[in-house]
């Protein structure tokens, strides 16, 4: 595969998990739910923090979330 596609070429390891998990009985690639509350509320915060000033950076956002 490596010498189709080159560096677009998927990690051998992601491969070898993915068979697992087909043998394993999964028909998808797709993770499960994991456990805990969606982080539904952050995402409106981001939006929100965007919405009152489009030109602010990742870390701007990351320390006005974090306090």
């Amino acid at each position: 595969m490596k010498e189709v596609y080159g560096e677009l070429c998927i990690a051998q390891c992601t491969l070898f998990r993915w068979c697992q998990r087909y043998e394993a009985g999964r028909v998808n690639i797709k993770d499960f739910p994991r456990p805990g509350q969606a982080h539904v509320l952050i995402n409106s915060a981001v939006y929100e923090l965007i919405r009152q000033n489009p030109r602010i950076t990742t870390r701007e956002i990351a320390v006005e979330l974090s306090t």
